[in-house]
């Protein structure tokens, strides 16, 4: 609803408020609609500023750690598939996989390879377990 909300300008805002609504009668407390339409403005705030901000830290390594892992994982199909053919600067070409036929898999399959051949930009850390406490 956060995301909504700042990707969409007030005149969309209603279905936000209805979401929230939805969602505070779930809860036992149920509201009238321009109510919720006047919550939005705390709404955003306290998930925006609040919420997200605490959380960024251990969101942006769960998403270094995705990415590590995916280098990690098609490490070895990088290495089977990269022949590298010499001079300066050094020529390199893939081996495709036998079903990999098509151009557009082929294409794929090579700016994949491109990614994996050199480490992601961030090294991998951890956060402070105290930033995942709350909320």
């Amino acid at each position: 609803m956060t995301g909504d909300l700042s990707k969409h300008n007030f005149l969309r805002a209603v279905g936000v408020a209805e979401d929230l609504q939805r969602l505070l009668g779930k809860q036992g407390v149920p509201v009238e609609l321009d109510v919720a339409l006047l919550a939005l403005d705390d709404f955003y705030e306290w998930f925006h500023d609040h919420v997200l901000n605490y959380h960024s830290s251990t969101l942006a390594a769960y998403l270094n750690e995705l990415r590590w892992g995916i280098h990690d994982y098609l490490g070895p199909e990088f290495s089977r598939s990269i022949v590298w053919e010499g001079g300066d600067p050094p020529i390199y070409r893939y081996t495709y996989p036998p079903g990999v036929t098509s151009r557009f898999g082929q294409e794929s399959y090579w700016a994949l390879m491109n990614l994996v051949r050199s480490k992601p930009y961030m090294r991998r850390f951890q956060v402070a377990k105290w930033q995942k406490l709350r909320y």
